[in-house]
């Protein structure tokens, strides 16, 4: 056979060569035809083998999907005998299959089948449901008054079935939801809420019938036993419709249901508040006369009334019936307190629009619920949140507060400032001591203005909102304050003193003189009134600044400042408080300790009002200061005549009466004593000191410089002399209230008189008589040549002057008065070079 084969090939060869290659040249192609055979040889073999490989993956792909549809025949099988009963066919799980087409077309019936079975098995489960549910319905139905017990086991049932069937999947069991349809879910939902809303609301019902019995929301009578029995069992129904829920949170969180509305307080208690929600309506939010945005007294009042009547019902039985649940340890009282504060909420919701029309209604309301919730913690122990916080919390309310506030203090303030006697002191002299300042309409205005903002806005949580409200409708007041008395000032500086008197020409009759000190008294009152204005508003403010209210504001600035930098100054708060964030309000409101350092200890002392004090203080001193010159530039041009006369030595008989003043002061001394008089009515204690001090610094200066210095005396004329100045210095501390300060007028017009001493003071021994009483214990040939000589130590002079009493006047002025002496001229008196 082999060789047969071998024969023929070398035949079939011979004749291919033969045919085709018949020339030389054709042969020589043979070998590069070979090879072409060889490599087509080698490409049909490689082919071969993947052709086998396709052949090896195709069958078993083929037995695998024969395995596949083997095995969705044995579940097509298990349907069948679920639907419609067992199969018939007890050797099944041997089938065979000749090839994959009788597998194929198998698999497709099959499949048409199971989809019918399938959508068979859902509607039976979707009938289910819809049975199960159904029967829920009725049950309850028939028995929210009869057996509560089973109503809420059918409450269970029913959120069983919708954690079954109700949810999307997610989370539930996936063979069940795989059955149900979009249709089912919603169904089961929807009954669900009905079942519940039913059982709730005949409980509900119930307890409502209970509490009308017991006097609910008012003063509660429990001596109906029936109406106790009845409520306490509709509070038990709510109670365990309540765990019903907290036990199905989950199933009602995946079905995106929520039967309570967000709310979380126990649903007894819920449905009781309800009442009292009912009567607020009906009093204050519908069209009664009881229904009034500027009267949130009569709503609160209302609900701390309603708290009164029922809250010790609640702190004993509802407290008692709750504690005998499972539930979790609840405050019935703060709990019901709680369910108040919406009713609360509402109202404010509701009269929002009258708030920001009439804003200063808003700081009446601020001032009511703070009042109202001090009562609820102080009282009821209530520890729940803040509504007056939460109603300021409203930008637009307190812009419209802020505004109202700054317009009102703004109107009062013009309104008084445009009186006529706005400066006018409001009481008389005697009512207020020496040392207290004297308010004027206009200083009492603000100041009481001032107080009532602080007040108002005392209630106000932030420490941001209170410093916005004290910077835009206090500050203001204090700063207008300010520019009318400095516009008074400079009014009053234009007038030249010269026009209220005179004193180049002198006065020649007594009338002119009276009506020139009329003026001058009158023009004095004004500026008095204006400083007893100035200084009553400064040591109001410097109370403020040392109240607990103003003095956390200074922390709170203090605290941000610090935050900001050291180098930030907090005094400087105002200048962008338009413009603070919610950050400056954090940092405002924090308690954090100030840590103190060496930069900030100058200012850590100071205060909120600390500027505006410092202004007053200066604009007090400066109307002090006008005060001061108009009485010395009175007194001192009145004292012309005197410091021009020149005869002062004269004989004896030249000397005036023992009690009288030289006749040029004549005149003066009684307009001096009203001066002084009336400057001691119009003027606070201290600041007639500082005016008379002033006085007489000036009348002691010209006294000796332009009298003593500038004259002849003999010692009648200096004994005349220091007679004036005793009386100057009587008339000019004579009204003094206070002993202190009248034993310090020892010590009123010193150099002048010193200079009466000296210029008094006996020539020799035999002249001593003559001037007993000068106080000079030696006479003149006795002490000058201890100063008068010019190689004398100057300090042993000024020993010897102070040991005769002369303590004020210089060593050269002693020697000038000396020489000033006409009956004096010894010859071992040296002249001083």
């Amino acid at each position: 056979m082999d060789n047969l084969e071998v024969g023929d090939t070398k035949t079939s060869v011979q004749q291919f060569l033969d045919g085709n290659f018949t020339t030389l040249d054709s042969l020589e192609l043979v070998d590069e035809l070979l090879r072409d055979a060889e490599s087509t040889h080698a490409l049909l073999g490689d082919e071969l083998r993947a052709a086998h490989e396709e052949k090896q993956s195709l069958l078993k792909e083929g037995i695998d999907l024969v395995e596949r549809v083997h095995n969705e025949s044995l579940k097509f099988i298990d349907v069948h005998s679920e639907v419609v009963g067992s199969s018939t066919d007890e050797n099944v799980s041997a089938w065979q299959f000749r090839d994959g087409t009788e597998a194929m077309e198998l698999v497709a019936k099959l499949a048409a089948e199971l989809e019918t079975y399938e959508r068979l098995g859902e509607s039976k489960k979707y009938i289910d449901v819809v049975v199960d549910m159904e029967q829920a319905k009725e049950h309850v139905k028939h028995n929210l008054t009869k057996d509560p017990q089973s109503v809420l086991a059918a409450c269970t049932r029913t959120f069983e079935i919708l954690a079954a069937n109700g949810s999307s999947g997610q989370g539930a069991n996936d063979d069940i939801d795989l059955g149900t349809t979009s249709n089912l879910k919603e169904y089961a939902r929807q009954s669900a809420k009905q079942i519940w809303d039913d059982a709730e609301g005949a409980a509900a019902s119930a307890q409502s019938k209970a509490l009308s019995k017991l006097g609910w929301p008012g003063k509660m009578d429990m001596s109906s036993t029936a109406a106790v029995v009845a409520f306490d069992a509709s509070f038990s129904m709510l109670l365990n419709l309540d765990r019903i829920l907290h036990d199905s949170r989950e199933t009602l969180s995946r079905n995106k249901m929520d039967l309570r509305n967000g709310k979380t307080s126990p649903l007894p208690l819920e449905h009781m508040a309800r009442a009292v929600d009912i009567r607020m309506r009906y009093h204050f939010e519908s069209a009664r006369e009881t229904n009034r945005a500027d009267k949130p007294e009569w709503w609160l009042s209302q609900v701390l009334s309603t708290l009164r009547s029922i809250v010790p019902f609640l702190e004993a039985h509802v407290q008692w019936l709750y504690d005998g649940t499972a539930l979790e340890r609840l405050d019935m009282r703060n709990e019901f307190i709680r369910l108040l504060l919406p009713i609360v909420r509402r109202k404010l919701a509701h009269d929002r629009p009258d708030y920001l029309k009439m804003g200063m209604v808003i700081a009446h309301v601020a001032s009511e619920l703070a009042d109202f919730e001090h009562t609820l913690q102080e009282v009821y122990f209530f520890d729940g949140p803040s509504v007056l916080q939460e109603l300021l919390s409203d930008i637009e309310l307190l812009a419209a507060w802020i505004e109202a506030e700054r317009s009102s203090a703004v109107k009062s303030y013009m309104d008084t400032i445009a009186e006529p006697g706005a400066f006018d002191l409001v009481y008389d002299g005697d009512v207020l001591g020496a040392d207290d300042p004297k308010p004027s309409r206009i200083a009492e205005n603000v100041v009481l203005l001032v107080e009532d903002i602080a007040e108002r806005y005392s209630v106000v949580p932030s420490c941001m909102h209170q410093l916005q409200l004290l910077s835009t409708a206090q500050f203001p007041i204090i700063i207008a304050l300010v520019e009318d008395v400095e516009a008074e000032i400079d009014e009053f500086s234009r007038i030249s003193l010269a026009f209220i008197r005179d004193t180049t020409a002198g006065i020649a009759s007594g009338a002119a003189t009276t009506t020139a000190q009329s003026s001058l008294i009158t023009q004095l009152g004004r500026l008095a009134s204006w400083y007893q204005t100035v200084w009553y508003v400064e040591e109001a403010a410097c109370d403020w600044n040392n109240s607990a209210l103003y003095v956390d504001m200074w922390a709170a600035v203090c605290r941000r400042a610090q935050a900001l930098g050291s180098s930030a100054d907090p005094r400087d708060w105002r200048e962008d408080c338009d413009s603070w964030s919610e950050e400056d309000r954090k940092l405002l409101d924090s308690q954090t300790e100030l840590i103190s350092s060496a930069e900030n200890d100058d200012w850590l002392d100071g205060g909120i009002w600390e500027r505006s004090i410092g202004t007053l203080r200066e604009l007090k001193q400066r109307v002090l200061d006008l005060i001061s010159r108009a009485v010395n530039k009175d007194v001192i041009g009145q004292m012309r005549a005197y410091r021009n006369k020149s005869n002062w030595a004269f004989s004896s008989t030249g000397v005036d009466a023992a009690n009288d003043v030289s006749t040029e002061l004549g005149a003066l001394m009684p307009e001096l004593a009203v001066l002084v008089s009336s400057l001691a009515s119009i003027l606070p204690f201290t600041a007639f000191v500082r005016v008379t001090r002033l006085l007489a610094d000036k009348m002691d200066t010209l006294l000796v410089e332009r009298v003593a210095c500038n004259h002849t005396f003999n010692a009648q004329g200096g004994r005349q002399f220091a007679k004036d100045v005793s009386a100057l210095s009587q008339v000019l501390f004579a009204s003094a209230a206070r002993t202190a300060f009248k034993s310090s007028t020892q010590r009123s017009l010193p150099k002048a008189k010193e200079c009466g001493l000296i210029l008094s003071c006996g020539v020799d021994g035999a002249a001593s008589p003559g001037v007993a009483g000068s106080g000079m214990v030696l006479s003149l040939e006795e002490w000058t040549p201890a100063i008068m000589d010019p190689a004398t130590d100057s300090q042993e002079a000024m020993l010897v002057l102070k040991k005769l009493g002369i303590n004020s006047l210089s060593l050269e002025q002693a020697r000038q008065l000396v020489k000033n002496r006409a009956d004096f001229a010894p010859a071992n008196v040296f002249e001083t070079p």
